[in-house]
């Protein structure tokens, strides 16, 4: 007699636990997707390589044929235009590549 009402409750518990199992994947992934977005978000945002807005109009106002391989007029740009200290736009301009 149990064995009736044993069985067809095994067989809905585990798809219970089957469609709990799916959700929980699926959650997973789209928080993992979403980490994934804001770090290449991140990334683009503090290290793109392209300037706009003021700064090029600044840019163009110190240095009509801008040159940022050149370490002078890429500490100065980055000073005046980027509100910039020595130490970090000494930095970011060698990693730009300018000697």
């Amino acid at each position: 007699m149990t064995s009736g009402h044993g069985g067809g409750g095994g067989t809905a518990k585990a798809r219970r636990g089957e469609r709990a199992h799916l959700i929980r994947g699926a959650l997973v992934l789209a928080i993992a997707l979403a980490v994934v977005l804001a770090a290449i978000l991140l990334f683009f945002r503090y290290f793109g390589t392209e300037e706009s807005g003021p700064s090029l109009a600044c840019t163009a106002r110190l240095y009509s044929p801008y040159n940022p391989k050149n370490l002078e007029q890429c500490m100065t740009v980055c000073m005046v235009c980027s509100a910039g200290v020595k130490t970090t736009c000494s930095t970011s301009c060698m990693l730009k590549g300018a000697r």
